[in-house]
């Protein structure tokens, strides 16, 4: 009896451990500076954006031209909970609980719900990829 009260114990320890990872994974996965993909661009055409998540929490959006990159806002992040990046702080309007739809190697696609009145009102996606 004691020895499986343990062996629970262990595995229960070793699933706690897991899903705590999962968390930071996630965090560690973001850092770093992204280009906004925008359908409509022509392949080079600028402006473009480009937004940088920092181990601080602050997230900076930059406009990038061929002649200059001019920061434009500077708001904050953090993750909520899984698949739930929270970003304030920004004067622009992305401000709110976005859903991370992919976070994989390069690709990070966002959808942004948005309400009016507390009643759905469409969807904000963004798409970037990893600046290298």
């Amino acid at each position: 009896m004691k020895r499986s009260l343990i062996i629970l114990s262990f595995a229960g320890l070793l699933s706690l451990l897991t899903i705590l990872g999962c968390g930071g994974n996630q965090e560690g996965q973001i850092l770093g500076t992204w280009t906004m993909t925008r359908m409509d661009a022509l392949p080079g055409e600028k402006p473009y954006y480009q937004w940088e998540f920092t181990e601080e929490g602050d997230l900076l959006r930059y406009q990038v031209t061929d002649v200059t990159d001019t920061l434009l806002s500077v708001g904050r992040w953090g993750f909520n909970k899984r698949n739930r990046l929270n970003i304030t702080k920004f004067d622009v309007g992305f401000n709110g609980e976005w859903e991370v739809v992919t976070l994989r190697n390069d690709v990070l696609r966002m959808v942004l719900k948005v309400e009016v009145d507390n009643h759905p009102a469409g969807q904000v996606l963004v798409e970037f990829v990893r600046k290298r």
